[in-house]
């Protein structure tokens, strides 16, 4: 399935914002990792909606569209910046 969405439904934007927050909150200066990324979009998809449940997926699938891949060194700051921006620009 195909998103021709250019910015993200309030509540991938509230994810995204979330996984932001968190990443400034806690060691900041440490190196960010894809598998972070990953294990912090399905958490937050599985607290909204569940554990395996269908809309979990849809939203996890969405918060993936505007959290890019971590493929490069980077700290969990800078990343949290991205995050930031893809959720519509809050980059305070």
């Amino acid at each position: 399935m195909t998103s021709t969405r250019t910015q993200p439904s309030d509540v991938a934007q509230a994810i995204l914002l979330a996984m932001s927050y968190r990443l400034t909150a806690v060691r900041p200066t440490h190196v960010m990792q894809d598998p972070i990324r990953l294990a912090m979009v399905l958490t937050y998809a599985t607290e909204h909606h569940g554990y395996l449940s269908d809309a979990a997926a849809e939203l996890e699938a969405e918060v993936l569209q505007y959290a890019p891949p971590v493929d490069r060194e980077i700290t969990r700051g800078e990343y949290a910046l991205i995050l930031r921006r893809a959720a519509g620009g809050d980059d305070q």
